[in-house]
């Protein structure tokens, strides 16, 4: 419309939300609330973590799956998992040919867990209907990656989250676990609490 165009068949079609498959990748804090909020939107949830058993349901009610059928199912997937050697480039190229066609790929976790030159191939072959990336492998990302040409995409500069809420929670929180810390109490948001020596 920018443009002075009104004109429907200019635009891809988008498809309705309710029924559709919304794949959550790592059921920690964020992933429930993601899968929740999702929820209430009319997809139907599935998930995949390392802490759940493929074959049962969440809590909250959502269907565990291993992580290549959520690929295979899901009409979106959103990463949200700490990034591991293990989960190093979880989204490769040999995973996103699992996929279906006219997928969305969500990544908001770290860079590192989707390998985004073959996303920025996937995308440019029109294997997926599109991206939404605040997470880059190396940042601040080259301005002559691939990802940014690709079409189809909703890219950020790791800022996605950022609100002046969410700015005070961070600050107040990361003052919370240092005062833990030095008071010998376990943060809330350890995770690895072997490593401390109280």
């Amino acid at each position: 419309m920018r443009a002075g165009i009104w004109d429907y068949a200019r635009h891809r079609p988008y498809g309705q939300v309710y029924g559709r498959v919304f794949g959550v990748v790592g059921m920690g804090e964020i992933g429930r609330a993601v899968a929740r909020k999702a929820s209430g939107l009319g997809f139907r949830v599935v998930c995949s973590s390392r802490s759940l058993v493929p074959g049962r349901r969440t809590p909250e009610g959502f269907d565990v799956l291993a992580y290549e059928e959520l690929l295979r199912v899901s009409d979106v997937v959103s990463f949200h998992t700490a990034l591991t050697p293990e989960t190093h480039h979880l989204l490769d190229e040999k995973h996103l040919a699992l996929m279906k066609q006219g997928a969305v790929v969500v990544n908001t976790s770290r860079g590192a867990v989707i390998d985004t030159i073959a996303l920025a191939k996937a995308l440019s072959e029109d294997k997926l209907w599109g991206a939404g990336v605040d997470v880059f492998e190396g940042e601040p990302v080259d301005f002559n990656h691939p990802l940014l040409k690709a079409p189809h995409t909703v890219l950020s500069s790791h800022a996605a989250y950022w609100s002046e809420e969410s700015g005070l929670e961070l600050r107040t929180r990361a003052m919370q676990a240092a005062i833990d810390v030095v008071t010998g109490v376990r943060p809330m948001d350890c995770l690895n609490p072997e490593a401390l020596r109280f």
